[in-house]
Order: structure tokens, then sequence, then C-alpha cells
């Protein structure tokens, strides 16, 4: 039976230990013990073959050896990382919040503290100078109850960085129209927005409250009327209240595609005000949970993949010198991570693998596998052969009579004939009758699909911090500076990381 060894942490007293992650009965389990608190036992995934999958692309130079100390002090100053890029930023600009949701994952409160506009600037600031391509995600606590929210926005275009903006809501100032039309006047069009059923009894129990249910209906019904304005629906999934409510989620995005263009699905963690779990085999929700049941609900064989599957059969494009920089993470993210995909409707349900990939559910990663060994065979090559100018010219023709063949035979056998067929079918309805490529390719009903899925104390593990590209940028309170901080690190360790803001 598959196991592997990791490092994580114990989530009482924080003191790194070993881990063991293992198959049984067709799940994957975390076990770890603290020589003074004993052991826990967690649920890594609910299924062992997808998980292994996904494993299979994982970074050979990931490493367990990160600690509270270095990653407290920022990704920049601990060598064991290796991101140093940031795709996402998330920027808390308060704590407090105008809701008490039970699944808060940061005991946000209506008595929390705001970050100061001048702290913000320096952030935005460094931010401009350092990742001006990144996107921004302004969160909170409730990020609108700011009392200089507008200022804020104002500084987020001047530092340029307005057009990547996103903000997470849950939605309630904004279900005001004049206050959600002052919000699209100073050039916010994105907002992830808290929605985690169609069912009004079940937004009161994940949120506390029906305005829960009611305010992001509103919402969207205001964002209609303001033309560019675009909603990612954020669902935070929690075991027997809502997953199998997540299928309506999609319809109801769907039928809403006009303004909703993607679902970003995320899990309760045992962090914030809900910190411990009596049974965590039974009440853990892992990211093959959700694709199951997506894959049930929707019927379909495949929903969502890897991001490092992308990022695996992009490789071997990048170091063959025909993808730009800017479409190139600066490493490759964790398997585990998260996934991304799409579903859309033309008069049935489809999911974009199933159309695309020859036996999604079987070869996914069979086929990542293919490219990333591809990719990496051209990493080792490379190197010795760009000392030269002889050198470089055979590294181009290797490139060319080899490794681009090579890289096609792979990529045709594994999408599907009539895809291929059907894309160049749309490419020419497109051209004559001008209708938009991906309207034609795939419909107006759809909406693209995203796991992200973090960690709390219990699920943490060393491995995925190398790697991590979802970033937050504090103020250190010791000296001033302000300091980038990994997503998978701030959330586990909340209270450390407060520590290092001055909104702590």
């Amino acid at each position: 039976m598959w196991q592997q060894q990791t490092r994580s942490v114990c989530p009482v007293c924080d003191k790194i230990i070993d881990g063991l992650l293992y198959e049984e009965e067709g799940r994957i389990l975390l076990r770890k013990t603290c020589p003074e608190h004993g052991e826990v036992r967690d649920v890594a995934s609910s299924n062992a073959e997808i998980f292994k999958g996904k494993m299979s692309l994982a970074p050979e130079e990931c490493s367990g050896k990160c600690n509270l100390a270095l990653c407290g002090a920022g990704i920049d100053t601990c060598p064991h990382h290796v991101g140093r890029s940031s795709p996402i930023t998330f920027l808390d600009i308060t704590t407090r919040c105008n809701l008490a949701c039970p699944v808060c994952y940061i005991n946000a409160t209506a008595k929390g503290k705001d970050l100061s506009l001048e702290d913000i600037k320096r952030i935005l600031h460094q931010m401009k100078t350092t990742t001006p391509d990144t996107h921004l995600v302004l969160i909170g606590g409730e990020p609108t109850i700011h009392p200089q929210f507008f200022e804020i926005l104002a500084a987020v275009r001047e530092a340029g960085l307005m057009k990547r903006c996103y903000m997470a809501t849950n939605g309630l100032m904004l279900s005001d129209e004049d206050f959600c039309r002052r919000v699209r006047e100073a050039g916010l069009r994105w907002f992830y927005l808290a929605f985690d059923a169609t069912d009004k009894e079940i937004c009161r129990k994940i949120r506390g409250s029906y305005r829960s249910y009611e305010a992001p209906r509103k919402t969207i019904e205001n964002l209609r009327k303001f033309p560019g304005s675009r909603v990612v629906l954020s669902v935070c999934i929690v075991k027997g209240v809502n997953e199998h409510n997540l299928p309506s989620v999609v319809d109801f995005a769907m039928e809403n595609s006009d303004v909703v263009k993607k679902l970003s699905i995320s899990a309760e963690l045992y962090c914030g005000r809900q910190t411990s779990s009596e049974n965590l085999l039974k009440h853990r929700v892992t990211a093959e949970c959700i694709e199951g049941i997506l894959r049930d609900g929707l019927k379909i064989e495949a929903a969502t993949v890897s991001f490092s599957l992308y990022a695996v059969m992009l490789k071997p494009l990048k170091l063959a010198g025909l993808l730009p920089k800017t479409v190139w993470s600066y490493s490759i993210p964790h398997p585990l991570c998260g996934s991304v995909g799409m579903v859309g409707r033309n008069g049935s349900c489809y999911s974009l693998l199933d159309i695309a990939i020859r036996s999604p559910g079987k070869n996914l990663y069979r086929f990542g596998k293919e490219f990333d060994d591809l990719g990496k065979q051209m990493e080792r090559k490379r190197p010795c052969m760009s000392q030269s100018f002889g050198g470089r010219i055979a590294w181009e023709s290797l490139v060319w009579l080899y490794y681009l063949p090579r890289y096609i035979f792979s990529l045709f056998g594994a999408v599907r004939p009539s895809f291929l067929w059907r894309l160049v079918s749309a490419v020419t309805r497109s051209l004559l009758t001008g209708k938009k490529l991906r309207h034609t390719l795939f419909g107006k009903e759809r909406v693209e699909l995203y796991y992200l899925f973090g960690c709390d104390k219990y699920s943490f593990t060393w491995d995925r911090m190398p790697h991590c590209q979802v970033h937050h940028f504090r103020i250190d309170p010791r000296n001033g500076n302000v300091v980038k901080m990994s997503g998978c690190f701030v959330l586990p360790f909340r209270s450390y990381a407060e520590s290092c803001n001055t909104i702590g």
C-alpha cells in the first residue's frame, strides 16, 4: 500500500513532528504523534487513486525543512522556499466584520481592528515594486466596512493594481445599490462573493444569518446593472450541511453566467472560530470529496485537475522558449494546493475535461506524468548544452527535431480527436459569424471551477510551503518592514502571523 513520510506540526504545541501519509480503505490518511500530546489522525484524501495521481506530479525539490521562525519572518527570508513570485496576493485590510459566521477561519468580529491607510499604501507600494502582475485580493473581516474603504480603492488604482484587483465580500454592503455603484465607479470589477448554498436554511447554518442568503442574490442583481462586473461565487463546504447542494450552486452560477464567471470552492477549516474537531476522520472535507460530489451530481467523468498538471504541460514549451515569462509561474505549485476546470451546459451538462481528454477519469495524471518526465529531461539537458555557441545551436536543433515532436505526439495522445475537430469547426464558425470563439466552442452557459484548499494545524504539512503561490503581505511591528508570508502558513498559524501585523 502507498505511503510517504512528511513533516507536520502538533496542533497543540506547534512542535514540528514527523508524519506519515498512508493508504487505507481507499483513502489517504495522515498520522502524526507528538511525544507530549499524543497521536492525531486526519484525512488527506477521500480518493486514494486521484491523490496518488496528483502526487506523481509533486516537484522534486519539495522541502520539509521550513520552520515557524523562518517562515514567520517572511518567505523571502526562508532559505528553503522555492517560490518567490506572487500570482495571488491577499491584503487583510480589517479584522472587523458585520457577520459572525461559525465557519470563519480568522474569528473576525465587530470589535476587530482596521489596518491604517498609511500602512496599506506602504504594502501596495511594495506590491507594485516587487509583484506588479499579481492578482490582488482585498480581504478581512469584511473589507467594505473599513472606514476608509473608498480611499483604499483609490490607493489601489494609483498603484496600478486595480486591473487585477478582487474583493472578497459577504455582499451585505454591496446589496445596497448606491454603495455598489460607488464601488464600481471606483474601478473595482471582480468580486469573490460568499455563496454557500441555494437553500436559505443551509446559508443560515453556515453563516449564522438569513442575510447571507439574501445579500448575495441582491448583490448579483445590483452588479448586473453595471457592465463589466464579474463575480466569483465563493463556496465553503461543511460536511453534512451543504456538500450535496453544490450541483445546485453550479446550476445557479450557469443561470447567471452573464455576471458569475467562476466558482471557487474551499472547505471548512479547524482554525479561527472552529478550532477543533472530535472526529477528523468523519468530518474532514477534501478536494476529492468535492470532485466526487460534482462528478456524481453533474454526471460527468471529471470536473477538475490539479494546477500542477497545467504547470507540467506548459513546462516543455517554456524550456523551449515558446512561452513568454508572464504566463509561467516561478515554480510548479504543489499538486494538493488547488485544482481547476470548467463545466457548461449546451442542452445537457458537460465538463471541458470530458470533451477534451481521452478517458479523463483514468488518464489525467498518466498523461501529466508524460509531460512532467519530458520537462525534467529538458531541464537536465539544457544547462550543459547552453555553455557555448555550438551547444546552443545543438540545443535548438534538439528542441525542434526531438522534444517538440515528442511533446506534440504526447498531446495528441491525450486529446480526443473529436475535440480537435470541434475546435477547428468552432474557429471556422467564429470567423464566419463574428461570435466569440469561446461562445462558439463551449456555449454561453458555463462556469470555471476552482478548488483552493488551505490547511489547519491538523492537516498541515511543510511539504506544501516552499511551493505556495498565494501570499499575504503584512507589516512587522517589530521593525516596520513589509513582509510577505505564504498563504498556507497564515491560515494554520494565524495567531503567530497576526503578531507580525499592525492589525494583530
